[in-house]
């Protein structure tokens, strides 16, 4: 036989769903049965019950008045004689035959039957007096003494009717009470039922979509390295299989890619040392002097293998910030001395363009990771160099709010236009503005120092500047900080900016 939890597993998600509402819906349409049977018995038997209540107060009011007109037909006989008056008895007695049937049909009770069948046989005997004899003889006025007894017995039947309709009146409010009293039971245990059956279906049914939508969020943000499995009904966990196939295969082709990008660089570093070598020996004028022409051919040589070395370090950089984002050699980091220790590299390339570097820190130390700031900084500053103008200077900024610390770098270049302030971070997206040069960058800079930056939990941005270009790095002090956390600081801090 077979488990709840495969039957669970061997349907699909339509067949779930229409499962579940037909389980949510049987006990409230069995409710909803159940009181309409129930209402519908009571109405009718209400109905059936004013019936004869209305029959047997009509009837036992005849039966009164019937034999009231009785004693009087009799008495007027007794003394006039006159044949009219005994067929005006025959024909009211008639009348009373029919009451009587009437009130026997109701179900009045043992006493009221028993009253009827007396006030019938004396009736009928008292008749039978008053047919066979005269009508001034002895019989006739002992017959006469009869009728009085029939009115008692006509009003006592009058009163135990209406004592028997009362009593089936507060019958049915006693059933009707009990009748209402079931349904409120009924429906108290259904509720709760019908919510539990909503709710244990409602969780079979979201929590392979919920898996889905982590699933899925999870291959978003490039982390392949979690399997991919999806409990629940048998087409979402087949949709689950395939995505984990499509995070293998992501896998694969992202090994692929880092090889092939590791491959392609070595292999580009060999010919380019070549270069290098022999455009510093013409340089030199080891093989022989050179003229002024070919001087600047050696130097343009030399200037762009230095360029596609660069290049070259800028694609490995840029594979490994796909590949390996969290922080993974976190210590003590003095910015101060990161940054002067990055002025001085890019000391000659400022001096050559008249490019002055004004530095403002305030001895920030961050918790966090040397290598992945170095790299965004001096992407950071190198751009400054490149962008800014000829003879102007290039700003670097420290300082902190709360637990997040920043450095900013301004330049006095065209700047960024506004439409541009999220592109420059995308990967060989250049912009219209570039600086003056024989090679022209690899575009892939700066979004490799925004891929760094989310590794460090931090956020490198394009800020509004009066001249120029102002870009901003935000790091936590502390290492890792919760990322709303962190963007809530940023954003307070850029608008205080």
């Amino acid at each position: 036989m077979a488990s709840p939890l495969s039957f669970y597993r061997s349907l699909t998600i339509l067949q779930l769903i229409l499962l579940g509402f037909s389980l949510v819906t049987l006990p409230l349409a069995y409710a909803l049965t159940t009181a309409l049977l129930s209402v519908e018995r009571l109405t009718d038997q209400s109905q059936q019950a004013v019936l004869d209540a209305v029959q047997a107060i009509q009837a036992s009011r005849t039966l009164v008045e019937d034999v009231t007109a009785l004693e009087r037909h009799a008495r007027q006989y007794q003394v006039l004689g006159d044949p009219a008056l005994m067929e005006a008895y025959e024909a009211r007695r008639e009348t009373l035959g029919a009451a009587l049937e009437r009130l026997y049909r109701l179900d009045l009770g043992p006493r009221v039957w028993e009253q009827l069948r007396l006030l019938e046989r004396r009736e009928t005997g008292a008749f039978e007096v008053l047919q066979g004899q005269a009508h001034d003889s002895e019989a006739v006025r002992e017959a006469l003494s009869v009728y009085p007894v029939l009115g008692e017995l006509a009003r006592g039947v009058f009163q135990d009717s209406t004592r028997a309709v009362s009593r089936e009146v507060e019958a049915m409010q006693a059933h009707s009470a009990e009748v209402s009293q079931t349904l409120l039971w009924q429906a108290s245990a259904l509720i709760p039922a019908v919510l539990a059956l909503a709710a244990v279906f409602t969780v079979l049914i979201a929590r392979p979509l919920r898996q889905l939508k982590f699933s899925i969020r999870a291959l978003g943000a490039g982390r392949f390295d979690r399997p991919i499995r999806v409990t629940g009904p048998y087409d979402l966990a087949d949709l689950g299989a395939r995505l984990d196939w499509l995070r293998r295969r992501l896998v694969e082709l992202e090994q692929q890619k880092v090889t092939f990008l590791r491959h392609i660089s070595h292999e580009l570093k060999t010919p380019l040392t070549n270069i290098r070598e022999g455009a510093d020996l013409l340089s030199d004028q080891v093989v022989g002097r050179l003229n002024d022409q070919q001087a600047e051919i050696a130097r343009i040589v030399h200037d762009n293998s230095l360029q596609l070395q660069k290049l070259i370090e800028d694609l490995i950089r840029f594979s490994v910030a796909n590949t390996a984002m969290p922080v993974i050699e976190s210590r003590p980091i003095r910015l101060d001395a990161l940054i002067a220790e990055l002025v001085e590299q890019h000391k000659l390339a400022a001096r050559s363009r008249g490019v002055e570097i004004e530095l403002a820190l305030s001895g920030e130390t961050v918790n966090s990771d040397r290598e992945k700031i170095r790299v965004i900084l001096d992407n950071l500053l190198s751009n400054a160099i490149k962008f800014t103008r000829e003879h102007s200077s290039v700003q670097i900024h420290t300082g902190h709010y709360g637990e997040h610390v920043f450095v900013e770098i301004l330049d006095q270049g065209p700047g960024i236009p506004p439409a541009d302030r999220e592109r420059v971070f995308e990967v060989f997206y250049q912009g219209d503005v570039r600086p003056r040069g024989h090679v022209r960058g690899s575009g892939m800079g700066l979004s490799i120092a925004r891929e760094y930056a989310k590794a460090l939990d931090g956020r490198l941005m394009v800020m509004d500047a009066d001249n120029g270009a102002r870009l901003r790095l935000e790091l936590p002090r502390l290492g890792m900080a919760p990322p709303d956390q962190a963007g809530t600081q940023a954003q307070a801090s850029g608008r205080a900016a």
